[in-house]
């Protein structure tokens, strides 16, 4: 009966918007339901595949990519934040770094956003925003 109430409260919580494992399980915890229905709650959701964290990943990197504008590190923070796997983050975020992806939001950045800020906040900002990359070969 436990697990009916967690699987449905899991459910509720996840319609909405995709969700890690990790937050689901925070979720359930914090409404009170002991660990080993909370487990098998994440257990019979991810057989559905309504929980995938590697399908997460590359959701939030498409975004990431076509909204936000984040740099790497940002990116690789917030997924870390969400309870992901390092390991898949790592691997997921190579695929960036292989396509120049820094280099293009730098560009993209300095010329709209940062376009009239002197050199020296231009920097800031993108050092601000996680950005590791040569700056100083756009400026």
């Amino acid at each position: 009966m436990e697990f009916e109430i967690a699987k449905e409260k899991a459910v509720k919580y996840i319609v909405m918007a995709k969700k890690t494992k990790y937050e689901v399980y925070q979720k359930l915890k914090k409404s009170g339901f002991d660990d080993n229905i909370i487990n098998q709650v994440i257990d019979y959701l991810s057989d559905l595949n309504y929980l995938n964290d590697e399908e997460y990943i590359d959701a939030y990197l498409k975004q990431s990519m076509r909204l936000l504008k984040y740099s790497i590190f940002e990116i690789k923070q917030k997924l870390l934040q969400k309870g992901l796997d390092k390991c898949i983050i790592e691997n997921k975020l190579e695929y960036l770094k292989d396509n120049n992806y820094e280099q293009k939001i730098i560009e993209k950045l300095l010329n709209s956003k940062l376009k009239n800020l002197d050199d020296l906040k231009k920097k800031q900002y993108l050092y601000r925003r996680g950005f590791k990359t040569n700056i100083d070969t756009y400026m």
